[in-house]
């Protein structure tokens, strides 16, 4: 990983050969505009931008309807990361940060749903049929425009949120070693900000029908503040590293977990749990 980032800050050549061939590879192309836009600023970040976006503006040229859609979320990531990676630059605040990228996803898929509804359309014809012909398909299961523009919203912020932190974790480690363990381990949000987010998610998971994917888009930052104290912790007792690979691969099988994270991200932006935790080592 450091190599990549010498690689992406050594040139502009450089860094628009990784940002242009980096979409075979998920996360490298946004998180290199994210590595040049935190270290030189939104006019380069926006050059190597346009690197990144035009091997997928030339797909969309070419794309059929449901893959219009896709491309088009991939390109709305890129620039959602630059302006994201800017404000991370001017305020180094992770929680404005957190709430653009919310923002912007949401907004970025009421584009998506006004101006390509036709993509769109083929895209949930092609869900339906999938979840029809699948074994398990319950007739309940509600897969309509609103949950797919949830869908569709997640993976522009997770995306979104992982490349600007991964171009967060390069920069300390080309100029400020061990500068993003000590940032990352001190990521709280405020409670009103925390209060704000689960009554949103309240209201969509059980008063909005069809919009429970929506649930998930805004759980992303406090699920994030989970994952910061739960690396915090592990560091302060000194645990072995297993602790946190055995995190990530219950992580990606154990749905409830994730739901166990957003309650901790919560919970610390409440009672700030840090402090609680140094002083039951003493």
């Amino acid at each position: 990983m450091r190599a990549l980032a010498q690689l992406i800050s050594s040139g502009r050549i450089q860094a628009g050969m990784v940002a242009f061939f980096g979409n075979i590879i998920p996360f490298i192309s946004p998180a290199a505009v994210a590595l040049i836009t935190l270290t030189k600023g939104l006019s380069d970040g926006l050059v190597l931008s346009l690197y990144a976006i035009t091997p997928l503006t030339i797909i969309l040229i070419y794309a059929t309807d449901a893959n219009t859609v896709v491309t088009m979320l991939s390109i709305f990531t890129v620039f959602c990361v630059l302006i994201g990676s800017s404000i991370m630059r001017l305020r180094s605040s992770w929680q404005e940060v957190f709430v653009f990228i919310v923002v912007f996803s949401a907004i970025s898929t009421m584009f998506v749903s006004v101006f390509f509804n036709h993509s769109l359309v083929a895209l949930e014809n092609i869900i339906k049929e999938f979840f029809k012909d699948s074994q398990n398909f319950n007739d309940n299961l509600l897969i309509g425009r609103a949950f797919l523009l949830g869908v569709a919203g997640y993976v522009i912020a997770l995306t979104s949120i992982v490349s600007v932190i991964l171009g967060r974790w390069w920069q300390a480690m080309l100029f400020n070693p061990g500068g993003f363990k000590l940032e990352f381990h001190q990521l709280r949000f405020s409670s009103l900000f925390s209060v704000t987010i689960l009554i949103g998610m309240f209201f969509c998971e059980f008063f909005l029908e069809g919009y429970t994917s929506w649930s998930s888009l805004l759980s992303l930052p406090l699920m994030l503040g989970g994952i910061a104290l739960l690396h915090y912790s592990v560091t302060l007792y000194q645990l072995s590293g297993f602790w946190l690979v055995g995190f990530y691969l219950a992580l990606l099988f154990l749905s409830p977990l994730s739901i166990m994270l957003v309650g901790i991200g919560f919970l610390d932006s409440i009672f700030n749990i840090r402090p609680k935790l140094i002083s039951h080592i003493k």
